[in-house]
């Protein structure tokens, strides 16, 4: 089976000298060498494919900075293939590519997401199209867990012996509005939040109280003293996992932060409001890492600083998900396998 990966992201991708810090497009890297995909990400790769039969069509997230109208014709000039839309999150609206395609075409297209329909936003599904709700649209609808793909066992023994490890915390990623109220608890700790210039801003208004850096480094490019490299996750011994408050009665897998602190062998604390994703998710939490606000997060934080033994207990705990993570990563690769191919999908 033939298949074309359209990432939205409107750059080119290039994994090995540039790997990118954005999840969604890391996933459609992994997937498009895992099908033995083609993938296109830039207007300026259109041309290379756009001639080219396929059985299956991803289009991938829902960025808006994409070119939609340039993609079309991909589209048009494909029209047996089945369409699907990626999306690894339940916040993201309707891909404008895959819009436009239906209503040029009045044919519907398929899901491959973290979150089962129901777990979606409602509102997003509800938009009128066509004469129609974009739930009316979407016909398949596969909830997979793609969170996992992004999970390094080489990274994982890489950072097992880590001795360079500071005190801090660490939360890290863009601003999301619906996250906000349960953030404003931590205040209390002085730790540090990773995110773009644009996006301090954005916490800085809400009221959040942190320490801003600078975007945190996925890449292992050797230091250069002419070009420093900025801090990885591996350099902190904590980090923090905060949902939006629709995932607290939503369950949608762990988040990529689960799996990116396991890998990198930092201790991750979670916000008592996140108990669904630990109940129904199956991986081993020690209750210890269960906060309800700063003041208790720094005072577990003391603890484990000064009591090595509790320290590597609980780490210890989070690395006994290694087996599990590894195994899920696995099914999902071939659960995309067997979907694409049209065979048996549970």
């Amino acid at each position: 089976m033939s298949t074309l990966i359209i990432e939205s992201c409107e750059k080119v991708i290039d994994e090995v000298n540039n790997p990118s810090s954005i999840v969604h497009v890391k996933n459609s890297s992994i997937i498009a060498k895992h099908l033995n995909a083609d993938l296109v990400s830039h207007k300026s790769q259109i041309e290379s494919v756009k001639n080219n039969e396929y059985d299956n069509i991803i289009c991938a997230y829902g960025s808006p900075y994409m070119k939609y109208n340039a993609y079309l014709e991909i589209l048009d000039n494909n029209p047996n293939a089945k369409m699907y839309w990626l999306v690894n999150d339940h916040d993201v609206e309707d891909n404008i590519l895959l819009r436009k395609w239906l209503i040029k075409n009045n044919r519907p297209y398929h899901m491959i997401c973290n979150n089962p329909r129901s777990g979606y936003r409602g509102w997003i599904l509800r938009k009128s199209m066509n004469g129609k709700t974009l739930n009316d649209w979407i016909d398949e609808w596969h909830t997979i867990n793609l969170n996992t793909l992004i999970f390094n066992e080489d990274l994982f023994y890489k950072t097992y012996e880590c001795f360079t490890r500071v005190n801090d915390l660490i939360y890290y990623g863009t601003f999301r509005k619906h996250r906000v109220k349960d953030m404003l608890d931590y205040n209390y700790v002085n730790y540090h939040i990773s995110t773009s210039k644009k996006n301090q801003i954005k916490f800085t208004n809400a009221g959040i109280q942190a320490q801003f850096i600078e975007k945190l480094m996925w890449s292992d490019k050797p230091f250069d003293m002419f070009e420093p490299v900025g801090l990885r996750l591996r350099d902190y011994k904590y980090s923090l996992y905060l949902e939006d408050d629709h995932t607290h009665s939503n369950y949608a897998f762990m988040a990529n932060r689960f799996y990116e602190c396991v890998m990198n062998n930092t201790v991750l604390f979670f916000d008592h409001r996140c108990q669904l994703v630990i109940d129904r998710s199956g991986y081993a939490i020690d209750p210890f890492l269960m906060v309800k606000n700063g003041q208790e997060l720094k005072e577990k934080m003391e603890i484990l600083n000064s009591d090595q033994e509790s320290f590597n207990h609980v780490l210890n705990k989070q690395r006994s998900n290694f087996d599990l993570i590894v195994a899920e990563k696995n099914k999902v690769l071939n659960q995309l396998t067997q979907l694409l191919e049209e065979k048996c999908f549970m």
